[in-house]
């Protein structure tokens, strides 16, 4: 379900058309700056985008998949025959990669982001005009 939402978000992009403002120089953030904030630790390029509400979802999320995994690792140290707990500690690990990724790529489009304008965006149909054609010839 989750692939899906993902990949009709991606499929069909809304585009918004507004004024253009001046951006200010301070409010520009460098992209290679948040990935690497990020790649140090998962929500530090949040903050550097100033997106406190994200990095401390971020952060959440993977202390909570490591202590997940590493609960499920003491299970099976305890029984190795215990495959379940080897099975939900590699899948706890693998959350936790992707929520390391994914945080790192959010700081990187949040960074590029940040030099757009923040104004009010207007959809204006009526200032623009489209016009499609479809020919065939046989």
């Amino acid at each position: 379900m989750l692939m899906k939402c993902l990949f009709m978000c991606l499929l069909f992009p809304v585009i918004l058309i507004g004024q253009e403002e001046g951006i200010p120089v301070d409010s520009y953030k460098n992209p290679r700056t948040a990935v690497l904030c990020s790649a140090l630790f998962p929500g530090a390029g949040q903050i550097y985008n100033g997106k406190w509400l994200k990095a401390g979802i971020f952060s959440g999320f993977e202390v909570y998949t490591l202590y997940k995994a590493h609960i499920f690792h003491e299970d099976y140290q305890q029984d190795p025959t215990n495959k379940n707990a080897q099975i939900n500690r590699n899948k706890h690990l693998w959350y936790a990669a992707g929520v390391y990724v994914y945080a790192m790529l959010d700081a990187y489009v949040d960074a590029h982001l940040s030099s757009f304008p923040e104004g009010n965006l207007v959809f204006n149909p009526v200032d623009r005009s489209f016009q499609f054609a479809l020919i065939l010839e046989f």
